[in-house]
């Protein structure tokens, strides 16, 4: 049994990575740009995009489903 808790990164975990390339790991289904998110990483371009990735990854967790963002490929 996998006793491993899934914790989301913090608005604030992407907020302070405006501007910075961050990476994540590959989803079993995937549309064309999440693909290229998988391959070459993605940019955080300001504070409304931060908080929306910092939403998305709390709600795909919530599903099963771990993006485990980082800041390596």
């Amino acid at each position: 049994m996998n006793t491993t808790m899934y914790i989301p990164k913090s608005p604030e975990w992407f907020i302070e990575r405006i501007g910075k390339k961050i990476y994540r790991d590959k989803r079993r289904e995937c549309c064309p740009h999440c693909i290229e998110v998988e391959k070459n990483g993605l940019t955080i371009y300001n504070k409304l995009h931060a908080h929306y990735l910092a939403d998305v990854d709390m709600d795909f967790g919530a599903e099963g489903i771990f993006s485990n963002y980082r800041d390596r490929k």
